[in-house]
Formats: C-alpha cells, sequence, structure tokens
C-alpha cells in the first residue's frame, strides 16, 4: 500500500544533500509538497545516512533560486559499480519554505 500523503511529480532538479561536512550532488526525479525522491551521482563512500536522519537538501529551480530543505530520511538504497557507489534517497521535507511550495503550485 502506498504511504504517501501527496501524489509526486515528476520533475528533475539539480540538488545536494549536505549531512555534516558531506555534499552529494545529485537529482532530484520527483517530488511533492512533502517529499523528494533524489539520485546522487557517483561517489566513493557514503557516510551518516540513516533513516529518520535530518540533513540539508540544497536545490535549484527553474527560476534560477536555490531554496533549501530541511528533509528527514525516510528511505535509502545504494547501488554499486565499478566507479563507486550512488545512492537513491526518499525524504520527507520538514516545513517546506513558501518559495518551495509556490514553485510546486506551478506543477500541479
Amino acid at each position: 500500500m502506498e504511504k504517501r500523503g501527496l501524489e509526486r511529480i515528476n520533475e528533475t532538479l539539480d540538488a545536494e544533500v549536505v549531512t555534516n561536512s558531506t555534499r552529494y550532488p545529485g537529482i532530484i526525479m520527483n517530488l511533492s509538497e512533502q517529499g523528494v525522491h533524489m539520485v546522487t551521482a557517483t561517489t566513493k563512500d557514503i557516510v551518516d545516512i540513516a533513516l529518520e536522519k535530518m540533513l540539508k537538501l540544497k536545490c535549484s529551480l527553474p527560476s534560477g533560486d536555490d531554496v533549501d530543505l530541511e528533509c528527514a530520511v525516510k528511505w535509502f538504497n545504494t547501488k554499486n559499480s565499478p566507479y563507486g557507489v550512488s545512492f537513491s534517497i526518499g525524504m520527507q521535507i520538514v516545513q517546506p519554505p513558501s518559495q518551495y511550495l509556490e514553485y510546486i503550485r506551478t506543477l500541479q
């Protein structure tokens, strides 16, 4: 059974997960007012990602504005390759800022 309260919108945005001092660049694959799914670029190591961990997600809107989102990790999967490891992460946005919500509403 689907756990999401809001339907996801397929939209790609450049993004970066920041946890402590580590940054993981990637792409948001889909989003809603309360959640996002992101896939990272390949990296050598992944550290400090756990369920319910709070982290910052920085994303660039098509307008050129950058938005910082405080998120809680809801699920996390890694994928190994000869080049390193990448991960997919599902996050719940905690108190989405108005600029982000306005952008989402333009997509609905």
